[in-house]
């Protein structure tokens, strides 16, 4: 059973990391906290986005702390635009919940609170965006990130074989090393599903214990 709910956690935590989310387009969203679900991995913060999102003057110059800014947080604020999904409704992944406490958050977002973040959207669901930046009503500024961004992944070559017109077949790609960051990306996959593979494989071994067990005192 410890070996499931640490597969399950490790599953969830995977699910949030930062390659997940577009941080190559910034986006700027503000609206209304509908919803509050505070506690680990991540707290979730449903937003009610009030559209058109419109960009605050002097975004790319406000203060935001000193952590975030030697994390690139400067460039990502000039970089930013406003958000333009079709939701009328997005969840905030924030960061932990003792991140935020030493990051000078020690009290949870309450429903009903207007909210300002910059973030990314996740890859495959709409809804989930991820800031890196937060700025509660009261006008604290909080990070969100503690790690560099992934880098984005390169455009894809032109394939010779459509361009040159020789009719020769293109060479083959070339297999991805073994240290690469795809291989490094699907290996806690890996792990997280042998983990649940092996809760289950326990669970199984304990049920039929437990029946033989009472088939003999019958």
């Amino acid at each position: 059973m410890k070996l499931m709910m640490a597969g399950l956690a490790l599953l969830a935590a995977l699910h949030h990391g930062w390659e997940d989310f577009r941080t190559e387009r910034p986006l700027y969203v503000s609206g209304t906290v509908t919803e509050v679900r505070w506690g680990n991995p991540h707290p979730q913060v449903r937003l009610r986005v009030a559209g058109p999102v419109r960009m605050p003057p002097g975004l790319a110059t406000r203060s935001i702390p000193a952590e975030l800014e030697e994390l690139g947080g400067r460039e990502v604020l000039r970089r930013t635009r406003a958000f333009d999904g079709r939701d009328d409704e997005v969840v905030l992944i924030l960061a932990p919940v003792e991140r935020l406490t030493a990051w000078g958050m020690p009290d949870r977002v309450r429903q009903g609170e207007r909210l300002e973040a910059v973030g990314y959207v996740h890859r495959e669901h709409a809804e989930e965006f991820r800031p890196e930046l937060l700025i509660r009503q009261d006008g604290r500024a909080i990070r969100q990130r503690s790690v560099p961004l992934p880098q984005s992944p390169p455009p894809a070559p032109a394939d010779p074989g459509t361009t040159s017109g020789s009719g020769s077949e293109a060479a083959p790609a070339a297999p991805a090393a073994s240290g690469g960051s795809g291989g490094a990306r699907a290996l806690p996959w890996f792990v997280g599903a042998g983990l649940l593979a092996g809760g289950g494989a326990v669970a199984a071994v304990w049920v039929r214990r437990r029946r033989r067990g009472t088939s003999h005192v019958a």
